[in-house]
This record gives structure tokens, C-alpha cells and sequence, in this order.
């Protein structure tokens, strides 16, 4: 019996950047896209990391909308710069992201793993990027019942925002779900707030001191020890 079933679990989540593939593609291609626009892409960064930590596990929520009206006011002090800052956001980030994401290379069993897992249980998916082309690109796409980005509802993970309305969608309680991720301040803060199981994939000595129920650091071991 592997822990999933021990704990009950009915449904599994999983974030996608440095969880299904390693982060380290993730970081190249987000430097890449920030070259032409260094500047703005480290407020950008600051901004983000500021209503993460003002939001903490809560926040008000709202739309992709208000949470980009939100970053613009947060990064010129005006929100009549928004269309602007939209048209920067899409152009220096949101275009090329498309594009060089195409590329990313899943994680050794990842796909096993997730292809096995279907078989048992509801799948989601809960990321702060956007999906975009990922999951063709990560060769799993169809296997999830919910796919979304947390900026969908106006917040960033660890909000429980989002945990919340993925929680709704799948029509589970909080303790039937198991969160999958790679950040501990993002993903296993935010599952265990919003009542969850969680698991953390992580290579480091240094997560011992994790909140997560589990830690792995392969796929290969998620499939031997969780499923």
C-alpha cells in the first residue's frame, strides 16, 4: 500500500516549474527572457516576491485582471500605466515564455509516474506560471480534471485563493487532496494552509526541517513510496 492510499487520498495535484521538470530550465529560460529588459524584469521579480509575502496564505483574490492592475500600481504607483505594463509584460515575458517553453525536458519517470497515477486518481494541476504549451511539451496533457495558474484568480501561490478554487472544482475536501511541489515558501506552505497533504520534491539535506508529509527526490521514488 503506498501512502497515498493510506492517507485517503482521492485526488493529486501537482505545480509544473522545477516539480515535472527541473528548475534549473525553468531559470535559464526566464533569464533569457529578461535580457532584453533587465530592468524592468527585476521589478517585475520584487513586485511579485511583495504580494507574496503582503498576501501570505490569504489575499483578496479577483481576477488575472485585478492581479495585473495590482502589479502595475505596486511597480509605478498609477494604474493608468496598466495598458503599458501590459503591453511590456506581454511582450518581454508572456510571448517568449510560449516559446522557449516548448523545449523543457520532464524529469526521469515523471510521466510514468503521472500516466499511473491517472489510473487512480483525479488529477490537477496548479501553477504560478502560465501553462501555456508545458504540458504537450512534458508529453501529459489530458491526464488532468483541473489545470489552471493561480493568477487566474488574481493571487500567487502560497494564497489559499487558489488552493481553494482547485479544491471546489475537484469537489474534494482538503484532506482527500495531495499537493506535489518543489517550493517549500510556495507550494507546501500554501497546500498545508489550505488543509492538504503534501508532498516536496527536493535533492536538498537541507528540507529535513520541511512541512511536507513527504519528501522525495526522484519520480522513481514518488512511484515506489506514493503510489
Amino acid at each position: 500500500m503506498g501512502l497515498a492510499e493510506e492517507w485517503g487520498i482521492k485526488a493529486i495535484a501537482f505545480d509544473i516549474d522545477g516539480t515535472l521538470y527541473p528548475k534549473r530550465q525553468m531559470l535559464f529560460r526566464l533569464f533569457l527572457s529578461s535580457l532584453p529588459c533587465i530592468p524592468f524584469a527585476l521589478r517585475y521579480n520584487t513586485v511579485r516576491q511583495r504580494i507574496r509575502k503582503e498576501d501570505g496564505t490569504g489575499g483578496a483574490g479577483g481576477s488575472f485582471q485585478d492581479l495585473r492592475r495590482r502589479e502595475c500600481l505596486m511597480m509605478y504607483g498609477t494604474a493608468d500605466k496598466l495598458d503599458a505594463f501590459i503591453r511590456k509584460e506581454d511582450r518581454f515575458f508572456r510571448r517568449r515564455w510560449e516559446k522557449s517553453f516548448s523545449s523543457i525536458r520532464a524529469y526521469p519517470f515523471m510521466a510514468e509516474a503521472l500516466k499511473a497515477a491517472s489510473g487512480r486518481y483525479k488529477l490537477a494541476i496548479l501553477s504560478d506560471f502560465p501553462l501555456g504549451c508545458k504540458l504537450d511539451a512534458l508529453g501529459i496533457s489530458g491526464l488532468f480534471c483541473f489545470e489552471a495558474s493561480s493568477e487566474e484568480f488574481g493571487a500567487l501561490k502560497p494564497s489559499g485563493i487558489p488552493f481553494r478554487a482547485m479544491l471546489d472544482a475537484l469537489g474534494l475536501q482538503p484532506e482527500e487532496v495531495l499537493y506535489v511541489g518543489d517550493s517549500e515558501s510556495k507550494d507546501i506552505r500554501g497546500a498545508s494552509a489550505a488543509g492538504m497533504r503534501s508532498a516536496l520534491i527536493s535533492t536538498s539535506c537541507g528540507k529535513m526541517y520541511s512541512r511536507a508529509d513527504f519528501i522525495f527526490s526522484s519520480w522513481k521514488e514518488f512511484i515506489d513510496k506514493v503510489l
